[in-house]
């Protein structure tokens, strides 16, 4: 995931990502496949507030892969 396609303005303008959120935000809003009786508005929905748990995990990454390299 480190070498993900974040954009550069992205990378440049977001604040810097605590790691205690982003490893919260994965235990509350974990991966789960959809379950054949979820409505599809929940999958929706569940799929979106994943997506962003994610673009964070993404963002913490690179910004603590750059630390690293400097």
């Amino acid at each position: 995931m480190a070498n993900s396609n974040l954009s550069k303005e992205a990378f440049i303008d977001a604040p810097r990502i605590p790691q205690d959120i982003v490893a919260f935000l994965d235990r509350i809003f974990p991966e789960k496949c959809p379950d054949p009786e979820d409505k599809i508005n929940d999958v929706f929905y569940r799929s979106g507030q994943r997506s962003v748990v994610r673009y964070l995990i993404r963002l913490y990454e690179e910004q603590n892969d750059n630390v690293h390299r400097s």
